[in-house]
């Protein structure tokens, strides 16, 4: 239950309401130069933008060239395990070749959510595109499922018809060069998630980390099969690496519809919000807050809260103080969408 000034001060955060991007009406979208899903604070990481609206940009490039490098690589990765397990007649690396397509397919899907999901707000979306990054992190998870279904059978059926392996430099070698060229460019999608916050990009670090790992078991296990000349363990291997395949599009999934439920920040998030209001009350800013609630959509962080004041107040004084409360929060999640209430101090949440 708010207070008379609620409405002019909290919802306004600089004298605007901060949905409204530079004081425009929502339905009109984003003032050129800021995209009102980012805050107003700056990533020391992105170098010094000049504005909310260029370091958003800015976000939106890193993430967009990662997503098109990860396509790419994907892409190559595929064609010469294909070329290697065909030469080879191994189904494990042929199936290493499968996921890999799957991994071209998913990555291009990401770059354009990517690019969608940093549009300006528009008259049906006024409050962004971020979750269509969620929705691809989600579709990403039930392609990848399909693929492990696939390579399922297929390791069934070479289990039970095994075949010789043959060319074993060519096998072997493309599974140790795919490893070393998946670690790199898991690195690299990391630091740009890091620095971008897209659950897109975090999705495709994810998913080919255990691509890193289903390398080198495919690698062992042909070198295994050569050795030891006992075919079915090529079958053994291609079903081993559906299931972790599977086990990774369960982890997307899981990922996807977190966001697509809007749910809450992770705790120490949430934690980090709290201490800065009450660092305000310690030094009698606010009286206190409740209501505070977060939900994650995409790249962007939505914080409401509400925050207790004296009655008596004058209203200038109420809309200042409402964003004091408003960039103490930008300050620990600079990205952060924040709407601040203003309640009459020990008032009850509606």
């Amino acid at each position: 239950m708010s207070g008379p000034p609620a409405a002019a001060a909290s919802n306004l955060g600089a004298g605007r309401d901060p949905n409204l991007g530079a004081g425009r009406d929502p339905n009109l979208g984003a003032a050129p130069g800021r995209d009102p899903n980012l805050g107003a604070g700056r990533d020391p990481n992105l170098g010094a933008a000049p504005d909310p609206g260029a370091r958003a940009a800015e976000r939106a490039h890193l993430a967009l060239r990662a997503g098109r490098i990860a396509a790419l690589t994907a892409g190559g990765l595929a064609l010469g395990k294909l070329i290697a397990g065909q030469l080879g007649h191994s189904m494990a690396v042929t199936a290493s070749a499968v996921d890999s397509l799957t991994d071209l397919f998913a990555s291009s899907a990401n770059a354009l959510a990517i690019r969608l999901a940093h549009a300006a707000p528009d008259r049906s979306h006024p409050f962004g595109h971020a979750k269509i990054e969620t929705l691809a992190t989600a579709g990403q998870g039930l392609l990848i499922g399909g693929s492990g279904v696939y390579l399922l059978i297929e390791g069934v059926r070479r289990l039970l018809s095994p075949e010789p392996l043959r060319l074993a430099a060519v096998t072997l070698g493309a599974m140790a060069v795919a490893a070393l060229i998946t670690a790199a460019l898991v690195a690299y999608l990391g630091r740009v998630a890091a620095r971008t916050g897209s659950s897109a990009i975090q999705a495709d670090a994810v998913h080919y980390r255990t691509d890193i790992a289903a390398n080198l078991a495919v690698f062992l296990g042909v070198a295994l099969t050569y050795a030891t000349g006992i075919s079915r363990v090529d079958g053994v291997l291609s079903i081993a690496v559906a299931v972790y395949i599977l086990a990774s599009a369960g982890s997307l999934l899981r990922l996807g519809v977190r966001d697509l439920i809007d749910t809450s920040a992770p705790e120490e998030r949430v934690r980090a919000i709290e201490a800065a209001l009450d660092a305000l009350r310690a030094v009698g800013e606010i009286a206190g807050h409740h209501a505070l609630r977060t939900r994650i959509a995409g790249h962007t962080l939505f914080v409401d809260v509400h925050i207790e004041l004296p009655g008596d107040l004058r209203l200038a004084r109420a809309h200042a103080i409402g964003d004091r409360a408003r960039d103490a929060i930008l300050a620990v999640e600079p990205d952060a969408e924040v709407l601040v209430h203003i309640d009459v101090e020990r008032d009850e949440p509606a």
